[in-house]
């Protein structure tokens, strides 16, 4: 009878165990959270993050839903602030034209 007695506290015991285990593992270990979700400006591509464009030193950028080119200038007060002035368009590119066949 002490052995059953036994048995059964060294079995509650590893339940014990189990149960703050699995209690406190996401303590220790925190599960990874990624997100699939794009960003909210997925469109824009950075052709040229250095670009001169009429003498002004800015960022050359395209809009891949209508192919639409702009540069925005980049402007310093030479304190290390730097701000950046409207864009202004450069271009549009017709990308609908990838989709024909060569000639």
């Amino acid at each position: 009878m002490y052995r059953s007695e036994w048995l059964l506290k060294l079995a509650f015991l590893v339940i014990a165990v189990l149960f703050v285990a699995i209690v406190l593992h996401p303590y220790f270990k925190p599960d990874i959270k990624a997100s699939a979700d794009s960003g909210r400006f997925d469109y824009v591509c950075v052709v040229s993050p250095m670009f001169l464009y009429q003498g002004n030193q800015g960022v050359l950028m395209m809009d891949k839903r209508n192919g639409n080119v702009w540069f925005i200038a980049k402007s310093g007060d030479g304190t290390g602030n730097i701000a950046f002035k409207d864009p202004v368009f450069v271009a549009r590119l017709p990308l609908e034209k990838l989709d024909e066949a060569p000639r």
